[in-house]
């Protein structure tokens, strides 16, 4: 009996088409679609001639196999694979690259064989449709899930793994919309009230309390705040100078003169020399390790009775295997999840420290003005200054009342 072509299944619980050939199941794209037809048909012929390789003829109205083209899944790992090295700051991995494994993670899953070329518009609308039903993420990132996967095509296009009007079809999908889309809305990021960091402050251990203390004065992001060294820094004049060997912008930087400078004023100052005092020049300033020592040298005032030889000989043991498992520096993650836990037995809200540069720039644009606190946080465009410092409705209230 002549053997029958496998049909096409529908997977109910996603609405997507299937085919199990050769005992491998491969997704065709949304059931009921053209594009799924099309993939169907392109499979099935492409399995066929691979199975014999004896002359046949082509049955009508039935497409031959067309040659091989890139699949999704294969765009995917040659892109990351070409990337892991390009998106490095400071030897270390930015976080866009695992942005860009997390948009990838929805065509690979649901179009892992589809030639790069069958991945139209329907396909990346089922692909953030899915972003949505997942929860993970609010409105906004999935516009930027979305708009990482285009970026991937378009790195296609360029390297000649896919046509130009692949891309041009993804660029047809509009974004969701405000207001206008199931998922959730996400919450804008509001200074944090100085009353919580004051009442946070002493659930800190040294070293992240003066972090806390020296980002609120400076306005500056936590990153640049966990990587400074005293080799940063110019201590001339009254004012000193920080230029952080990584911003979140070092990439749109065009020279030496584009460089982040940060000032220091005398109060930051204050904060910094005991530790200047004690680094070396190319050692950071904030480290895991001072806390644990300032842990060990609280213990052992309260105790009540003196270390023995054989105590102090298990702990200079102890010292140097919790020094070689501790950082040398605190990163952003160390960094807010100790303020988050200070904040949970403070008993207050819990907050991150990127509400301090919020927090900051409020305070300077209430005082001195929008373009002061452009200034200070070190944006090119007032626009962008505005996203971090709040308006003064206070202020607003009081001219209201003279004269309006």
């Amino acid at each position: 009996m002549k053997n029958r072509l496998p049909k096409i299944c529908c997977r109910k619980d996603r609405n997507l088409a299937f085919v199990t050939l050769g005992g491998r199941r491969y997704y065709l794209g949304t059931y009921g679609s053209p594009a799924a037809q099309a993939e169907y048909k392109r499979l099935v012929a492409s399995y066929l001639a691979e199975k014999t390789s004896e002359p046949r003829a082509t049955a009508p109205n039935v497409k031959t196999a067309r040659p091989r083209q890139t699949t999704v899944a294969e765009l995917a790992a040659l892109f990351l694979d070409a990337k892991k090295d390009y998106y490095v700051k400071n030897g270390r991995q930015t976080k866009q690259l695992e942005r860009f494994r997390v948009a990838l993670e929805f065509p690979v899953r649901y179009f892992l064989s589809t030639p790069i070329g069958d991945f139209g518009p329907s396909e990346l609308r089922f692909c953030r449709d899915e972003m949505e039903r997942s929860g993970r993420f609010c409105r906004s990132y999935v516009n930027t899930l979305t708009n990482c996967v285009r970026a991937v095509v378009k790195w296609g296009v360029a390297e000649g793994l896919a046509e130009p009007s692949v891309l041009v079809g993804l660029q047809a999908l509009p974004p969701l919309k405000k207001n206008r889309a199931a998922t959730r809305e996400s919450e804008p990021v509001k200074p944090i009230p100085f009353e919580t960091v004051e009442k946070t402050l002493p659930f800190l251990t040294a070293p992240v309390a003066a972090m806390v203390r020296l980002q609120l004065l400076l306005g500056c992001r936590p990153g640049e705040i966990c990587e400074m060294r005293a080799r940063d820094l110019d201590l001339s004049g009254p004012v000193w100078t920080y230029r952080p060997q990584s911003w979140k912008t070092q990439h749109l930087a065009k020279g030496a003169d584009d460089a982040k400078r940060i000032a220091v004023g005398p109060r930051a100052q204050a904060i910094l020399t005991p530790y200047l005092e004690e680094k070396d020049a190319d050692e950071y300033l904030f480290s895991p390790r001072d806390a644990w020592r300032d842990r060990v040298r609280e213990l052992r005032r309260r105790r009540k009775t003196p270390l023995t030889p054989s105590q102090r000989a298990r702990e200079a043991k102890r010292k140097e295997s919790q020094n070689s498992r501790l950082n040398d520096r605190y990163s952003e993650d160390a960094y807010g999840k100790a303020v988050r836990k200070a904040a949970a037995k403070a008993g207050v809200e819990i907050w991150s420290p990127n509400r301090l540069r919020h927090l900051a720039a409020s305070r300077v644009r209430a005082t001195y003005g929008l373009e002061a606190a452009q200034c200070v946080l070190g944006h090119a465009r007032a626009d962008t200054t505005q996203i971090y410092a709040e308006r003064d409705y206070a202020r607003a209230v009081k001219i209201a009342a003279e004269i309006g």
